[in-house]
């Protein structure tokens, strides 16, 4: 009786850790924010400056990343709900990151975590001038062609329908049930999980009463 009390122990904490990993790559990665000053040779970075953070799976053009410099010589801000320097996609934990200025490597790196809020001075020396940053791209919608043919008049009237009106008093026909949602399943198994829990303690009780 003991060794089938263990072995239902052993199957039900199995089906819980198999379940947790499964939830937990479902959730996406948190992004990292950035923030701090900048300063390009020794002076404050100008007004309109683009601040890009690139590395292995970032995603850049979108989401603060690149952000534009609007109070010179600072990036972002501190405030919780100010905008920020925003890096996320596909990012190992630990990965190491690149800071731009308007396109130029400025040679100082960071790492990356999941969630991170981290305020971050950039110094950056750059020979010469800093270049100006890209334009964005141009959004250009092309007007639709203008149609010169006038549409042909017809006085012929509409075929008469001889197909006969639906009585009011037939029932309705009865439509397909909707398709099971992806995230029942969830409940369903943690109640599989439940069960055999239930199960394995049930059969301890007894084999316990019986041992007396």
């Amino acid at each position: 009786m003991k060794a089938k009390m263990v072995a239902f122990i052993i199957l039900a904490v199995l089906l819980a850790l198999v379940a947790t990993p499964v939830y937990a790559q479902s959730v996406p990665a948190l992004p990292h924010a950035f923030y701090g000053t900048v300063e390009v040779n020794g002076s404050p970075a100008p007004l309109g400056t683009q601040v890009e953070v690139r590395g292995e799976g970032v995603q850049t053009g979108i989401g603060n990343n690149p952000i534009v410099i609007t109070v010179e010589g600072e990036y972002g801000s501190a405030e919780p709900l100010e905008p920020k320097l925003i890096v996320q996609g596909d990012i190992a934990e630990g990965a190491t990151l690149t800071f731009y200025l308007n396109g130029v490597s400025t040679g100082q790196t960071a790492e990356w975590h999941s969630g991170g809020v981290t305020e971050l001075d950039i110094n950056a020396t750059i020979e010469g001038s800093l270049p100006e940053p890209p334009p964005p791209p141009e959004e250009t919608t092309e007007p639709p062609p203008e149609s010169t043919e006038l549409p042909p008049e017809t006085t012929e009237p509409p075929p008469e329908s001889t197909e006969p009106s639906p009585d009011p008093t037939e029932p309705a026909p009865l439509l397909p049930p909707p398709p099971p949602d992806e995230a029942s399943d969830w409940p369903v198994l943690w109640v599989v999980i439940g069960g055999v829990v239930v199960v394995g303690l049930i059969i301890f009780l007894v084999a316990r009463r019986r041992a007396y």
